[in-house]
């Protein structure tokens, strides 16, 4: 018997390149990866991964596609394609499973929620005829996930990302995490981690967890366990991942990162000061107060781990003047390196519903308009500030952060923290990959609208 093909795709918006115009920070289709695992043997799979080439037609019996909002207008557009030869889509995702009403119309069937608990039933029901216009998953208690099938991704990725944990109780205003993997921490066991860990080719890793150490007491005791086993194994690995402000508070689980590979660690700070945290429902943050942001920095330089401070601009409570002080902030505060973006009102958030209700999307096309909403322009009308002032306020900002100076300033100061050339080394890359994407990403905008 023939076997049939399943084509998994991996869209990238057209409209502008965001984070893809850097080859350090594309980011493997993990995603895709699973569902090629879970897939049986008697299916010939293939990746089409637009990080590295762009879509062309190729025969399938069944497509799969995955999107963030801002590539579900390319996801549809593809879709398109194969709907007008009879062949069935499929897709899955945050978009997908935050809005499906809207993706069944451009496809066959959405998977809400997590691929694991349905997709032998999709594949199932697709080989019998009888494919349902939606699945939807409920959460289990422990990720029972496969190894993803690395092979069938591009080899042109410097980095390898990998999960431990789903999950986040944080709930912040314009994060769809919540929503789409549940408010509790849900761990994938240990000894499942450690055994893909050494399999994975790539010395630099990212941990896709939202939230490395977690919250509680069994989440922190969770990655210690994790931190050692690598240890443990003799791992060797170099890797990022992203955390609250409590990754500072156990100095001995701070030693364990470093010593596991921990290099950077991405901060949620998104403000320094309580009207906008308030916005952001940060309560962490809130209830520590911005001035302990130093010595958390300080706490963790002094281990050897540098930190990338994520920043947001465009609250509702913001003014020019804020603005110009989140930069001074942003220059003083510690932190080694930035990921700043404008407030962007996702589906699934509570920023979108209240942005929404209020009407004041600046662009509400949709699904063209999707494209628009990646963290790079104004799509909030701000009840002070006029767009394009903000826009303004928000480059100028940008050119401060991450002009050339401020970043040797910056990478000396790392090296000088933290007493780790490495470290200090990886930061500096990491400082000049984010001007390439906000400052050169946004020229390269510009050129494509004038034209």
């Amino acid at each position: 018997m023939k076997r049939k093909t399943l084509l998994l795709i991996n869209p990238v918006s057209q409209l502008r390149p965001g984070f893809h115009i850097n080859k350090v920070t594309r980011n493997q289709p993990l995603s895709l990866g699973i569902i090629a695992a879970l897939t049986p043997s008697h299916w010939k799979i293939r990746i089409i991964d637009e990080n590295f080439r762009k879509f062309r037609y190729y025969e399938a019996d069944l497509v799969g596609l995955t999107a963030f909002t801002s590539t579900a207008p390319r996801a549809y557009e593809i879709a398109a394609i194969y709907r007008e030869r009879g062949i069935k889509t499929i897709m899955g995702g945050i978009h997908a499973s935050m809005v499906p009403d809207e993706s069944i119309r451009f496809v066959d069937s959405v998977v809400q929620g997590e691929a694991e608990p349905v997709w032998a039933q999709v594949l199932a029901d697709f080989e019998s005829g009888s494919l349902k216009k939606f699945y939807r998953s409920s959460y289990a208690g422990e990720v029972n996930q496969p190894e993803p099938r690395r092979d069938l991704f591009h080899p042109g990725y410097i980095s390898a990302s990998i999960q431990t944990t789903r999950g986040c109780p944080m709930n912040c205003s314009f994060c769809s995490v919540s929503a789409f993997n549940g408010q509790h921490y849900r761990f994938r066991p240990i000894g499942d981690v450690l055994d893909e860990l050494e399999k994975i080719p790539q010395k630099y890793i990212l941990f896709v967890d939202d939230n490395i150490i977690g919250q509680n007491r069994e989440s922190k005791e969770r990655a210690r366990q994790l931190f050692e086993g690598i240890i443990r194994r003799g791992i060797k690995k170099i890797w990022i991942s992203q955390s609250s402000i409590n990754f500072a508070d156990d100095e001995e689980l701070l030693k364990l990162a470093y010593r596991s590979g921990c290099r950077m660690i991405l901060l949620g700070i998104e403000a320094e000061t309580d009207d906008q945290l308030k916005e952001a429902n940060k309560k962490l943050n809130l209830s520590r107060g911005a001035a302990t942001y130093r010595q958390v920095f300080r706490a963790i330089h002094r281990q050897g781990i540098g930190i990338i401070a994520a920043l947001i601009f465009g609250w509702d409570s913001d003014t020019p003047e804020t603005i110009r002080a989140r930069t001074r902030f942003a220059l003083n505060c510690g932190a080694d390196s930035f990921q700043t973006s404008i407030l962007t009102p996702l589906p699934g958030t509570q920023l979108f519903d209240k942005i929404a209700g209020e009407k004041r999307l600046l662009y509400s096309n949709f699904p063209h308009d999707w494209q628009r909403y990646d963290y790079f322009e104004t799509t909030i009308r701000h009840p002070v500030i006029p767009a394009v002032l903000l826009d303004h306020e928000i480059s100028i900002a940008l050119r401060n952060i991450f002009s050339p100076f401020n970043i040797v300033i910056r990478n000396i100061k790392t090296l000088w923290n933290t007493r780790r050339f490495s470290t200090a080394m990886i930061l500096s890359l990491n400082y000049w990959h984010y001007r390439n994407i906000f400052i050169n990403g946004k020229k390269k905008l510009s050129e494509k609208e004038k034209n």
